[in-house]
């Protein structure tokens, strides 16, 4: 009998969760799982509608499917926002209790601990309904953190996190979880040297140039404006090969965006790119993945660029020590020492240990990385909980 999961979403943007969801979805076994997604009515969100359709899923948007964040990735900052997380609570309560019912899954699944009312809402309507939430980012320690991590210790039934540090921000808990690491597409496990020369030449990067890409979004967490101010105070004492870009820029950046891409443009060393959908070809063409977060969490960019034998460089947070293995697939750094960051550069513009850290990066992504054993865990896993309903 083919078991219905429901996915409750909570992002209307392109970006890693909804990516990472849809990969699993596609790798599903349509004989085993059918899926469906809960995710926000709201405008603009189409892209992220047609990933999910793209990828096999039947897909419902809500109005009132609204987070309730607490991670170190969206801390829900200032009054307003907590009150309206506090406001949105019994809203998606409600409409994920309608869901089930009319729905009537066998497992409810959520992307994210943010969408936690959701699993109150599932167990109101079908309390022995399994209830997984994904930890995608380390929840905060501070008292706005304990009650969203209080709330997913009390509604939900078990725990998948995408890194050990995002497991242990749960805390103590009687509720069970585990780590299955995000996954890369076996399509970008390719041979990364092939036309090479053109790639780089469409971008317009100059052979000889070492290239340092960072594709991670932009935001203050995420220390685009520190990182290009560090290599700037470098300039004079890096290698002369050393090149560095930073994808994911929009039209009309404002705020921190605006600032980042004003210090980028004012850098000899620096150039930006708009963002990138399909990152294939600019990770065949680059030379290192840069991922210089300031806040904990997991660097998708990073193990995708293993995944196409590209070394990563890091800053020495405990979810991106996990993405890489240090000194053999990628280097760390501290971001307040230009001393380490230097260091990390200069072995880095060494073709032979770059290309050794190539190698062993492809390797790594294959055995930790490989969406065909990441989706396997998660099926044991739905099979486990859809027994012991029973």
């Amino acid at each position: 009998m083919v078991k219905k999961v429901l996915y409750f979403h909570h992002a209307t943007a392109l970006g890693g969760a909804p990516k990472s969801l849809a990969l699993l979805i596609k790798s599903l076994d349509r004989k085993e799982f059918s899926p469906i997604v809960a995710m926000p009515l709201r405008p603009g969100n189409s892209g992220v509608r047609q990933l999910f359709e793209c990828a096999g899923a039947e897909v419902i948007e809500e109005r009132d499917i609204r987070p309730f964040h607490g991670s170190t990735v969206a801390p829900c900052r200032g009054v307003k926002s907590k009150v309206h997380a506090i406001l949105s609570f019994p809203l998606l309560v409600k409409c994920a209790r309608k869901l089930v019912r009319d729905i009537r899954p066998d497992i409810v699944h959520l992307n994210s601990t943010c969408m936690v009312a959701a699993a109150k809402g599932a167990h109101d309507a079908g309390p022995s309904i399994p209830v997984i939430a994904h930890v995608r980012e380390p929840i905060l320690h501070n008292w706005w953190g304990n009650i969203l991590r209080n709330l997913n210790k009390k509604h939900v039934n078990y725990f998948v996190a995408i890194d050990k540090a995002g497991l242990d921000s749960i805390g103590t808990t009687a509720v069970p979880g585990s780590v299955v690491y995000n996954s890369v597409d076996s399509s970008l496990f390719r041979a990364p040297d092939r036309g090479v020369a053109e790639l780089r030449q469409q971008f317009g990067w100059m052979d000889g140039e070492v290239v340092f890409l960072s594709l991670s979004r932009i935001a203050e967490s995420n220390g685009i404006l520190p990182f290009v101010n560090a290599v700037n105070s470098l300039e004079a004492h890096l290698p002369d090969c050393a090149r560095f870009v930073f994808a994911g820029f929009g039209k009309n950046e404002g705020g921190y965006g605006k600032a980042a891409l004003e210090a980028i443009n004012a850098s000899r060393l620096c150039s930006a790119m708009p963002f990138i959908d399909d990152i294939t070809a600019v990770l065949a063409a680059s030379d290192v993945v840069v991922a210089p977060f300031l806040t904990s969490h997991s660097a998708r960019c990073i193990f995708e660029g293993a995944s196409a034998g590209r070394p990563g460089l890091v800053t020495r947070l405990p979810n991106l020590l996990e993405v890489i293995e240090e000194g053999k697939t990628g280097l760390s750094f501290e971001m307040s020492s230009s001393g380490s960051l230097l260091e990390a550069i200069e072995k880095l513009c060494r073709r032979d240990t770059r290309l050794d850290m190539g190698l062993s990066a492809r390797q790594f992504a294959m055995t930790r990385f490989h969406i065909d054993q990441n989706v396997a865990a998660i099926q044991k896993l739905y099979r486990e909980l859809s027994e012991s309903r029973r």
